[in-house]
């Protein structure tokens, strides 16, 4: 299984910190489900920042951004977390914008950010590092000859659809033989609330092209020009979660940047995953690459992808896997157990074979990652034995996760085959997959609702722990915290082996007398006591298919002992006079 973190890393290898993760199924599993952050304050006026977003919501490397916070900065100066430490903030004297520096270094790509003072935190925010110039969404812009002039080959659009009905249009001038790309990020790393639809109409105002739905609820569009002119790129959305009306809909949330360029950018790689340990040659897939940009080497590196940017318009992820993985061949290949292959069903109704062999009683597990990594295909799994007898068929893992995954127990020593095709036919270039073959393993996954708590000066913090365990998985689970601060204790919880405590557990954390005020990363670590697997639990990140094992924890400062006599004086003295103090 590809390791499900995402962390990322430019043309050199640096840690994030925080630990997002992002799991190619188990974000259709988290999808819907809200974090939001435990802000409670026993002191009157003591506001934690409750910072929705700020706009525009990414930046260019090597440029200064001046952006607009939406929402309140609360009690106090705010501070910012960056989860990998590359992202520069200050706030103006009001807190109601904010200076981003981002350098020339910076990694491309998805960034997170919390907001934080010393009354508690947000939930984690996106902010997106670019790789060509930005420009702002100028109004008006509804109609083609209201239409922004941009300017190719390439630039990203910071743009909000900010009211129900709402179009807007870009003026592109393009030339015969160009290969257009345009890309929309909204939905999936933004968390805008919005299914939108890119249209390209050519000067007389006809559609030439239309996409809805290709990464996820966001669009994109490709088109080959097949004669000079202007062109109009012009976008509108739809709630990402159906209502009853039938309009075009728009809000102060439906937040996007949109990428037009006539530059390079890569699709894919194959394979799509390397092992870290190893690194590996790819070849890359996509649009308007040239020749040296269709195969880069992939270092050795110790995160969970690796970032390619040079030359190109949009940053390209290669994962990372700890086992072999290959690219497909004309012939039959056999897989080793474990190991992954990159392949492509490259014409409609096409399908891949790939084999292995395994002893009787084996139990494996072979799962095709497509839609999770933005593959049109909708792959379908069947493992035959070697006399060509069916063992096992799949297609949709659930209604929310399109990827397919066969659980085989092997009924004898052989060979045995595993095809991949698509469940409608269909296949083309980008029609790409990965299968991966590894044994079966029992496992848990500890969860939590939220990803921010604060811990006051008179109660004990509790934190709940779901733990899903896999079906005949039994083994006792030991939960612990690390991180936590001089003076706060958390003892050891244990989740049994059956009982309630098996699906979940509940860490208490107290605190000592004059304790500092604290506000950080803790991590909730869970070890079984017989494989002595070590997982951490994680939180959904709000509006986002993306989690985190980051959790943040905010400890209010003890009260100094003149003030706490005080507090406990005043009832009594309250009592003898016969009436309450006003």
């Amino acid at each position: 299984m590809v390791s499900p973190e995402t962390t990322t890393n430019t043309d050199s290898t640096s840690s994030r910190k925080g630990s997002i993760l992002q799991t190619w199924p188990a974000s259709a599993v988290l999808r819907g489900l809200i974090a939001g952050a435990v802000t409670c304050s026993l002191v009157v006026g003591a506001e934690p920042p409750k910072i929705e977003r700020i706009f525009p919501p990414g930046g260019q490397r090597g440029t200064v951004v001046e952006a607009k916070v939406t929402g309140k900065p609360g009690d106090g100066p705010v501070k910012v977390w960056s989860d990998v430490e590359q992202l520069a903030f200050a706030f103006s004297e009001k807190q109601d914008s904010v200076t981003v520096t981002v350098p020339d270094d910076a990694t491309p790509g998805l960034h997170w950010v919390r907001f934080h003072n010393e009354h508690g935190s947000t939930d984690l925010k996106p902010f997106i590092v670019g790789l060509i110039s930005e420009v702002a969404e100028v109004e008006p812009n509804n109609k083609p000859s209201e239409a922004q002039a941009v300017e190719l080959p390439h630039v990203t659009v910071n743009g909000v659809l900010e009211k129900a009905g709402e179009v807007d249009t870009y003026a592109i001038s393009l030339k015969k033989g160009q290969t257009l790309v345009v890309s929309m990020l909204a939905n999936r790393d933004l968390g805008s609330p919005m299914d939108a639809v890119l249209q390209l109409l050519d000067k007389a105002g006809t559609v030439v092209v239309q996409n809805d739905d290709d990464h996820g609820f966001d669009p994109q569009v490709i088109f080959d020009v097949p004669t000079d002119g202007t062109y109009y790129v012009r976008t509108f959305a739809f709630p990402s979660t159906p209502n009853s009306t039938i309009k075009l809909a728009g809000a102060k949330t439906f937040v996007y940047r949109l990428t037009m360029t006539t530059g390079p950018v890569i699709n894919h790689t194959v394979p799509a995953v390397v092992n870290a340990d190893s690194g590996a040659e790819v070849s890359a897939h996509g649009w308007n690459l040239m020749e040296e940009q269709r195969s880069f080497q992939i270092p050795v590196f110790q995160q969970t992808s690796f970032v390619l940017s040079e030359g190109l318009t949009l940053p390209a992820s290669v994962l990372s896997v700890n086992h072999a993985s290959v690219a497909e061949t004309d012939d039959l290949q056999q897989l080793p157990i474990p190991s992954s292959v990159t392949g492509v069903i490259g014409t409609p109704g096409e399908t891949d074979a790939h084999q292995f062999t395994a002893t009787k009683g084996q139990k494996l597990t072979l799962r095709a990652h497509a839609r999770s990594m933005y593959s049109p295909l909708d792959p379908v799994l069947k493992v035959s034995a070697e006399d060509g007898k069916l063992l096992k068929e799949a297609d949709d893992v659930s209604r929310a996760d399109l990827d397919s995954q066969a659980l085989v127990t092997v009924p004898a020593d052989g060979i045995y085959t595993v095809t991949v095709t698509d469940r409608f036919g269909a296949g083309g270039v980008r029609f790409f997959y990965v299968l991966t073959c590894t044994e079966t393993k029992l496992t848990f996954k500890p969860t939590l609702k939220s990803n921010a708590f604060v811990l006051t000066a008179d109660k004990t913090l509790e934190i709940p722990v779901a733990i899903a365990r896999d079906k005949g998985f039994t083994e006792k689970i030991a939960v612990t915290i690390e991180g936590l601060p001089e003076g706060i204790v958390c003892e050891p919880v244990h989740s049994g082996k059956d009982g309630d405590s098996a699906k979940s557990i509940t860490l208490k954390i107290t605190r000592g007398e004059n304790v500092a005020a604290f506000s950080g990363m803790i991590t909730i670590v869970c070890t079984s006591e017989e494989s002595k697997q070590t997982l951490t639990a994680a939180s959904p990140i709000q509006n986002s298919t993306s989690v985190t094992s980051g959790i943040w924890l905010t400890v209010i400062a003890s009260p100094p002992k003149e003030a706490a006599a005080a507090a406990e004086e005043t009832p009594a003295k309250e009592k003898e006079d016969g009436e309450p103090k006003k």
